[in-house]
């Protein structure tokens, strides 16, 4: 009986912190049925953090921020064994890992490297920057041998930038103290647009 007791205490112990808490967009708790019945207006998006247990449903898919910039890519670059100039814009694509967004679709290998190339080079038409291309877990980067990809170190991206798993893939530009992140499946064009913002 005694056993028993602690089995069952054990189990309902481990059920109840394995528990995901459900957040609304103004970080009130909500129940999960209210969270999956949800109904979710373009520019947001439903995101979990597994290592955290919690979801949450985000108002919005970009962010504004201020960092030390020099001392941040500085130290990127040691932790990658790459050389990062400080003077130049740093537009970093995070792999969060397979979802059903980037498990999806029609491109191809080649198809993912041409359109990042193409990310690239309107870039540097705007302000020569550096790329870099970093992942939580490689499984389903479709440009693994094409591009240089790197595995996050240390989570310095995920943790800086992108706490919860976004769909596909997500940014963030740094530069001169700032940086600009947007979550979750993006354009060319809104690349261009932040690059942009970020350089005045």
């Amino acid at each position: 009986m005694k056993r028993f007791l602690i089995l069952l205490f054990v189990s309902q112990f481990i059920i109840l912190f394995s528990q995901k808490t459900y957040f609304d967009e103004d970080d009130k708790i909500i129940s999960e049925k209210e969270f999956n019945a949800r109904q979710i207006p373009f520019g947001k998006l439903k995101v979990c953090n597994d290592s955290l247990q919690e979801c949450k449903i985000i108002p919005t898919r970009s962010e504004d921020g201020t960092i030390e910039s020099d001392r941040f890519i500085i130290d990127l670059g040691k932790l990658l064994n790459t050389k990062l100039d400080t003077k130049k814009p740093t537009i970093i694509t995070f792999h969060p890992g397979k979802d059903r967004c980037n498990s999806t679709g029609t491109a191809t290998s080649e198809s993912s490297y041409l359109w990042h190339k193409e990310k690239e080079e309107l870039a540097d038409k705007i302000k020569t920057s550096n790329f870099l291309y970093i992942y939580k877990d490689k499984t389903n980067v479709k440009t693994l041998k094409k591009l240089q990809w790197f595995k996050d170190p240390k989570n310095m991206i995920e943790n800086t930038f992108f706490q919860y798993h976004y769909p596909c893939s997500s940014y963030v530009i740094i530069y001169n103290n700032k940086y600009r992140s947007y979550f979750g499946e993006f354009s060319k064009d809104k690349v261009v647009d932040d690059l942009k913002t970020i350089i005045k």
